[in-house]
Formats: C-alpha cells, sequence, structure tokens
C-alpha cells in the first residue's frame, strides 16, 4: 500500500510504511481519482464531526481483472484504535470505513 501524508491529495504508488502513522481510514473507493476526491468532499459535508478538517490521502489501487480504484482515506494514525476510534465515530454516524494498515 502507498503511503502519503494527511496533507497529500495525488495518487501515488506502492510504497513501505511510513514512520508518521502504521493505520489509515479507507471512507470511499471510486474508479478516478476526481471521483474519490469528489467522494471524500461530499462525506465531510455529510459527517462534519469526524472528517471535517481533515485532508484526503488518495491511493491508487490495482485490483487486478477487477480494475483499478482510488481509495479515500484519512490518517495516518498512530495506532489501531486510534484509527478505530474514527471509524467508529464515522459509523455511529451513518458512515462506512475501514481501517487499513499501511
Amino acid at each position: 500500500m502507498a503511503v502519503a501524508t494527511s496533507t497529500s491529495t495525488s495518487a501515488v504508488p506502492a510504497a513501505p510504511p511510513s514512520a508518521g502513522g502504521g493505520y489509515a481510514v479507507q471512507v470511499t473507493s471510486q474508479r478516478s481519482e476526481g471521483e474519490a476526491q469528489s467522494a471524500f468532499h461530499a462525506l465531510q459535508v455529510k459527517y462534519p464531526n469526524q472528517l471535517g478538517g481533515r485532508a484526503p490521502i488518495i491511493r491508487r489501487a490495482d485490483l487486478g481483472e477487477k480494475g483499478t480504484y482510488y481509495r479515500a482515506l484519512v490518517g495516518p494514525f498512530g495506532s489501531a484504535e486510534e484509527a478505530a476510534g474514527l471509524c467508529s465515530g464515522l459509523k455511529a454516524a451513518g458512515g462506512n470505513c475501514i481501517v487499513q494498515r499501511n
């Protein structure tokens, strides 16, 4: 999986984990980078308490025959518990998410 800083908004190729945090929370996956950006911003409006003020990390994921997807994540988080806390709050508000290890 690729790693980017929390201010990165462009897709990046796969890279080793960053020292900045071992976990991220995926909030959407779309067929293009632009759609991932748009979907993330829509989620920020819908869930301002959970996602407001956060910049998306967009990661390109080649799923072989299924195609290429662009995942919008928030993070990085230093622990699985921190990431799970954000994800739990988002789910409680009606959203969906997946905690991922970088």
